[in-house]
């Protein structure tokens, strides 16, 4: 015991040491791999870390063969996001150490990729990627059990995801986009709707969402969330008693978000690239799916009328995965009218959007039902992983209003 203190001191300075070579990438480029192998043999504690920058370092020249390119200054903000924000933030509570990750990661990230770019990059493409670097690095720093690979690798492979040519805002506005997601995160985690990870999971989608097709189409996001959460306490103390309530007292964690916001976030992207009203009408249809499937779940389970099973139609117990009631019928459909009306109001795609979202949030609902009494109930599927499926089976309906108004 009494040796743990040095080890951990020098743990502490070989990962410092390995932060400290990226000033080294403008210069020795996949050379800095030399330095690395050092640290690697001297402090048995972070080899994996080394070895996995050492690959990011060496992945770079072998895909100089193919028309791929890593560009170094993704590779600095990774060296920073898996070294000086974990050691900035570890002494803080979670969702404190998480948000001084995100800032380290942009204070030290940002300067370093500019350097190592050698000053060839936009200011605002530099900011957005160190600030996408920050919240993956924090997100996966608390939920993975292997950091030293997971970090580096998971944050570097994010940030090359968007290292496209995209018209970015100016940075002022990035950043004021950042905090505006950061705070409704951290407002969400104080009204006890999220957890600490929940928080980096909204604050990635906000932030994707808006910069590539506006905030109108998080609004619709953002009305899902509220009603969400809302209606998630609706009732709490009845669907409590069934023991059916939602666990946490009804906080939704990041798999939560990420199963009902991926799809919506992959239209919104492509919405952003292509600029096709197909992404368009099938955005509605996700949310409008996921809205109508929490509402029909939370509302649904109040009701004193028994479940059927969407299969058979027999009768079963509340809570069971595929039952339905008249109720719960009636809550999918206005939680699917409710973001069909703001996709109007947002001036997204008018009367065809409010169409859209009704229609696919009711059908995509009744999927997710159909999931849940099929493979969910064999445990091929998780509840998550129904919600992933349905709204992305609501996206395909929505998607198939653009097929006939093109058509027509």
């Amino acid at each position: 015991m009494e040796n743990c203190p040095d080890s951990m001191r020098q743990e502490d300075v070989a990962r410092l040491a390995i932060g400290l070579m990226v000033l080294l990438l403008p210069y020795a480029g996949a050379f800095t791999v030399i330095p690395l192998a050092a640290v690697f043999f001297w402090d048995r504690e972070s080899r994996l870390l080394s070895a996995t920058l050492g690959m990011l370092l060496l992945l770079r020249p072998a895909l100089s063969v193919t028309h791929l390119e890593l560009p170094v200054y993704i590779v600095a903000i990774s060296f920073v996001a898996s070294t000086f924000s974990p050691f900035a933030s570890k002494r803080f509570d979670t969702l404190t150490g998480s948000i001084i990750y995100l800032m380290t990661t942009v204070a030290l990230g940002y300067p370093l990729a500019t350097m190592a770019s050698w000053g060839s990059l936009a200011e605002a493409k530099v900011l957005f990627l160190a600030i996408l670097g920050g919240l993956s690095g924090a997100f996966l720093n608390h939920v993975s059990k292997e950091r030293d690979f997971t970090v580096p690798f998971g944050s570097c492979m994010v940030m090359w995801l968007f290292s496209f040519d995209y018209p970015l805002p100016e940075s002022g506005r990035i950043l004021m986009i950042s905090l505006f997601a950061l705070v409704l995160g951290v407002g969400a985690y104080y009204a006890k709707a999220a957890d600490s990870d929940a928080v980096l999971a909204e604050t990635f989608i906000c932030l994707l969402v808006i910069l590539f097709s506006g905030p109108g189409w998080f609004a619709l996001l953002l009305a899902f969330y509220f009603l969400g959460g809302g209606f998630t306490r609706y009732g709490y103390a009845y669907k409590r008693k069934l023991g059916i309530a939602q666990s946490k007292g009804g906080v939704r964690g990041y798999k939560n978000v990420f199963s009902n916001s991926l799809v919506p976030l992959a239209m919104a992207v492509c919405y952003g690239i292509y600029r096709s009203d197909l992404f368009v009408l099938a955005f509605i249809g996700a949310v409008a799916t996921a809205n109508g499937d929490t509402l029909a779940s939370e509302i649904g389970q109040t009701s004193r009328t028994k479940p059927r099973m969407i299969t058979t139609m027999e009768v079963t117990d509340a809570g069971v995965d595929g039952g339905v009631t008249p109720l719960g019928e009636v809550a999918a459909l206005a939680g699917s009218i409710i973001i069909g009306l703001l996709a109007a109001a947002a001036g997204m795609s008018g009367g065809y959007g409010l169409l859209a979202g009704t229609v696919a949030g009711f059908i995509g609902t009744n999927f997710d039902s159909l999931l849940g009494a099929t493979l969910q109930r064999k445990g091929h599927l998780t509840n998550n992983g129904v919600n992933l499926i349905a709204t992305l089976f609501g996206a395909v309906v929505g998607a198939f209003f653009w097929g006939i108004l093109k058509i027509i």
